[in-house]
C-alpha cells in the first residue's frame, strides 16, 4: 500500500514540477522578448527584467534538478561499481540514493532558514519579498526527497 501511495506522490510531483517549468520557460522566454525589444527597439529598458529572469533562472534550474534526479540523469562516475558483484552495486545505489534523501533534507532544513531569515529583505528593482527566490531550495529539495523515497522504495522491493 505504501508504494501506491509513493508512486502516486511521485507522479503528482512529475507533474508539478513539468508544469512549473513549462510555466517559468514560458516566462522567461517572454520577459527575454520583451527586454530585447524594450532595450534596442523602444530604447527604455525594463528596470526589472533582468532581476526577474535572474530569479525565474533559479527557480528552473532547481526544479530541473529535481527531475534529474528523478530520472537519474545526473552524472555518475561508476566505473568501480559496475566492476562490483551485482547485489553489493544494487546495495550502493540503495545507499546513494539514501545519500540524495538526507542531503536534500538538509538542504529543506537550511533552504528554510534563508526563506524564513530574508522575508523581510526586498529584491533589487522589485517590491517582493527575497524570500521568494530562496524558496526555490525547499520546495525542489522536497520534491528531491519524494525522488529520492520512491528509489529507495522501488529497489528495496526489486521494481526497479
Amino acid at each position: 500500500m505504501e508504494g501506491v501511495f509513493l508512486h502516486n506522490l511521485n507522479s503528482k510531483v512529475k507533474s508539478i514540477e513539468k508544469v512549473l517549468l513549462v510555466f517559468l520557460l514560458t516566462c522567461m522566454f517572454i520577459l527575454g522578448m520583451m527586454q530585447i525589444i524594450s532595450r534596442f527597439i523602444i530604447k527604455s529598458p525594463i528596470s526589472w527584467s533582468e532581476v526577474m529572469l535572474t530569479y525565474m533562472f533559479v527557480w528552473s534550474s532547481f526544479i530541473g534538478a529535481s527531475v534529474a534526479v528523478d530520472e537519474k540523469s545526473h552524472f555518475a562516475v561508476d566505473i568501480f561499481v559496475k566492476r562490483l558483484p551485482d547485489g553489493f552495486q544494487h546495495t550502493i545505489e540503495i545507499f546513494v540514493n539514501f545519500l540524495i534523501l538526507v542531503f536534500a533534507a538538509f538542504v529543506v532544513y537550511k533552504g528554510m532558514y534563508l526563506v524564513l531569515s530574508n522575508r523581510d529583505q526586498l529584491m533589487s528593482a522589485m517590491p517582493f519579498s527575497m524570500s521568494w527566490p530562496y524558496l526555490a531550495l525547499p520546495v525542489s529539495s522536497v520534491f528531491i526527497i519524494v525522488h529520492s523515497s520512491n528509489h529507495i522504495y522501488d529497489l528495496c522491493t526489486g521494481r526497479e
